[in-house]
């Protein structure tokens, strides 16, 4: 499965989120993803084969979080700059 920054994904609860980063962590491809319609839901998930499965891990998504934050910052400098 190959899914990449700013790709808009419908998950099983029939909502449209957006890849807003991504992470390889512990062997795996984790994501962080935004409801487009609600901002304030807010997914972490990893790649499971084809599926992408929601962290449930408290511990787990604190850990996440800079490292999603940083590699965020990093795609949103290399986005052109129109104008």
């Amino acid at each position: 499965m190959i899914i990449n920054f700013l790709d808009s994904l419908t998950l099983d609860d029939d909502k449209e989120y957006l890849v807003v980063s991504k992470v390889y962590y512990n062997n795996q491809n984790h994501y962080c993803l935004i409801d487009k319609n609600d901002k304030s839901n807010l997914k972490f998930c990893y790649e499971d084969g084809d599926e992408l499965v929601e962290i449930n891990s408290k511990e787990l998504n604190t850990t996440l979080l800079p490292l999603f934050l940083e590699e965020g910052k990093k795609a949103l400098n290399d986005l052109p700059v129109e104008g």
